[in-house]
């Protein structure tokens, strides 16, 4: 029976294996590929965002042109306000020649009735 206690020793000092090891290596390589990927994704998101700011300024020519545009505009905008002054004159002129033909009809009729009544009396 001396030889079932040295075999059990034995059994029991084996190292038990449920995974391979290389299964450990792999998790780590996945790992570090993947943080290397996440690395390089947000260096190029940095790249890439400082590009795209860069295309959103506007160029400084289009700032000489707004330099020139700004007094077309308030041009513009008295030009639209001299139309609006002028077509409101216009209207009052209007309803002024309006209240003068009439009373010219009111003063014609009238002149026509006091000849007809000069005339009425010779």
């Amino acid at each position: 029976m001396g030889f079932g206690r040295i075999a059990t020793r034995r059994l029991t000092q084996v190292r038990l294996e449920l995974m391979p090891q290389r299964g450990a290596r792999r998790w780590l390589v996945r790992s570090v590929l993947i943080l290397g990927a996440l690395a390089a994704g947000a260096g190029a998101g940095v790249v890439g965002r400082d590009s795209a700011m860069a295309a959103l300024q506007p160029p400084p020519a289009v700032d000489a042109a707004s330099a020139q545009i700004e007094p077309l505009r308030q041009e513009i905008d008295q030009a639209r306000l001299a139309l609006r002054l002028a077509t409101a004159r216009s209207q009052e002129l209007e309803r002024q020649v309006d209240a003068l033909n009439q009373r010219l009809r009111e003063s014609t009729e009238e002149l026509t009735f006091f000849r007809k009544a000069r005339e009425g009396r010779h």
